[in-house]
């Protein structure tokens, strides 16, 4: 079939118009590796709309790699939303390899770089965030170096400071909270018990506000030295001495 007019309706697309008046719109790249220009005409209609539905699959997924970076493992999820074709997904994967679109070292630093600046997370949780997304622990270890004795301290204390503003509790309910959060996001148990006994604060006002409340609460139904034991159990109950 021969070609009589290209149109180019995108930086990368052309609508062509055939001489029975058909139009097919295929990407640029289809094009040149087709020899189209040259030729001017088709003759393999069917393996080309294969290709430029292939290529298709890759511009989509430039596309999602533009809006944030990607690992391989996600690629391969966003590509089965669209294909069940495994060739073409080997191919696209490889292709955005070989065009550096896909690089496990950049994705891990960034990766570490944004929990490092956008989140509290520590090393365990970045490591185990990071594996989930299929990358090989060696690869990720490498990178996480980056959390030396300085910046876990860092990074343990300035949560704890910020918690600590906003802290009602008493000092031992407070310091078994921090534990368990910082275990959570990812630090070694040793690393934050060395920190937190470093932290100290006066819990009395906090200690009395809190009896003042119990007071009001239980007076109404207990007198006395037995008003004075339930406060003080409920007071030991929420970690106050």
């Amino acid at each position: 079939m021969k070609i009589v007019k290209y149109i180019k309706i995108s930086n990368d697309k052309y609508k062509i118009i055939l001489e029975n008046k058909e139009t097919i719109t295929l990407y640029e790249d289809v094009i040149l590796k087709y020899e189209l220009l040259l030729k001017k005409e088709i003759t393999n209609i069917e393996e080309i709309f294969k290709y430029n539905q292939k290529y298709a699959l890759y511009e989509k997924c430039l596309s999602y790699i533009n809006k944030k970076i990607r690992s391989e493992q996600e690629i391969r999820t966003h590509l089965k939303k669209y294909t069940t074709n495994y060739d073409d997904i080997e191919d696209i994967i490889l292709k955005l390899k070989e065009n550096n679109f896909l690089n496990s070292s950049l994705y891990i630093k960034s990766y570490i770089h944004d929990k490092i600046y956008l989140s509290f997370d520590g090393p365990l949780k970045i490591k185990n965030d990071l594996l989930n997304l299929g990358f090989f622990e060696d690869d990720i270890l490498l990178e996480l170096e980056i959390f030396d004795d300085n910046l876990i301290k860092d990074r343990i204390t300035k949560y704890i400071n910020k918690q600590l503003k906003v802290n009602k509790k008493s000092i031992y309910v407070f310091k078994n909270k921090m534990l368990l959060n910082l275990i959570n996001l990812g630090y070694l148990r040793e690393d934050i018990i060395k920190y937190l006994n470093n932290i100290n604060f006066n819990d009395n006002d906090l200690k009395e506000k809190e009896y003042e409340k119990l007071k009001k609460k239980y007076s109404k139904k207990y007198k006395g030295l037995e008003l004075e034991q339930i406060i003080k159990r409920k007071l030991y109950e929420k970690g106050f001495q």
